[in-house]
């Protein structure tokens, strides 16, 4: 089986169990991404589009990956430690249900027999299968929600999708579930529309460092979201304001 959870420590050593798809999220935005914005800041406005177009692009490719990622080893770690099939998610024991149903083979249904339940139901979400569950929808809401759903048994990511006023030190207001897919549905919108040429006059530097601050919100709120389904216990390893830029607007 593969290995999905990866340990890791923070300032002061206490272990701390984080995934691999929010440690290499992190690390893209803060190494790539990042430094992107502060070249931007520094120019004028007109000059600064295509790089914020290019900001903006990287972005959502980099949030798709995390959430597919995600998804992966959400999945994994539920089929490596749940001690009995039937514990897993609902969608994932109806689709290999339907599976072993279709298959003409007479004894496929063996091959859940004892603890290769384990090995069929990995082997049947691989990277090629999940891919397909991943793009059902296009990118946005609806698409996390489904993939998710399917692959952890979680009705709707986006129902983790908020937060308060200052509960995030790069987060500056208050944020409802239904304001979070607004943003997010928007943002989604944006690489489709940049690579038709598209005008977006409202893509200014302090919009795109918004789309970052809430992009990363979101992947904190995801995590929670898988980690409570895992058991694992929650950290602030995501919400450490040294990993984020400072988006107080410029005079």
């Amino acid at each position: 089986m593969k290995s999905t959870i990866t340990e890791v420590e923070d300032m002061e050593n206490e272990a701390l169990f984080c995934p691999v798809a929010t440690t290499t999220f992190i690390k893209n935005i803060s190494d790539d991404i990042y430094p992107l914005l502060e070249l931007a800041s520094n120019e004028p406005d007109a000059t600064a589009t295509p790089l914020l177009k290019s900001i903006t692009v990287l972005l959502c490719s980099y949030w798709k990956a995390f959430c597919f990622n995600l998804g992966q080893e959400a999945f994994y770690q539920l089929v490596d430690t749940l001690p009995s099939a039937t514990q897993l998610p609902l969608p994932i024991k109806k689709t290999v249900a339907l599976d072993i149903l279709n298959n003409k083979d007479e004894l496929a249904v063996w091959s859940l027999a004892d603890k290769q339940w384990r090995d069929h139901v990995a082997n049947h979400f691989n990277y090629d299968a999940s891919n397909q569950i991943f793009n059902t929808y296009p990118p946005g809401t609806r698409q996390l929600n489904h993939y998710f759903q399917q692959l952890t048994g979680i009705e709707q990511i986006s129902d983790f999708w908020h937060w308060e006023k200052d509960e995030y030190p790069f987060l500056h207001s208050a944020c409802s579930v239904a304001q979070a897919c607004e943003v997010h549905e928007q943002l989604m919108l944006l690489p489709e529309e940049i690579s038709n040429q598209q005008n977006i006059s409202d893509l200014s530097y302090h919009a795109v460092c918004d789309y970052y601050a809430h992009t990363l919100g979101l992947a904190i709120k995801t995590q929670t979201a898988i980690k409570a389904l895992l058991g694992v216990n929650e950290t602030d390893n995501l919400s450490d304001s040294s990993s984020t830029p400072d988006f107080t607007h410029r005079d």
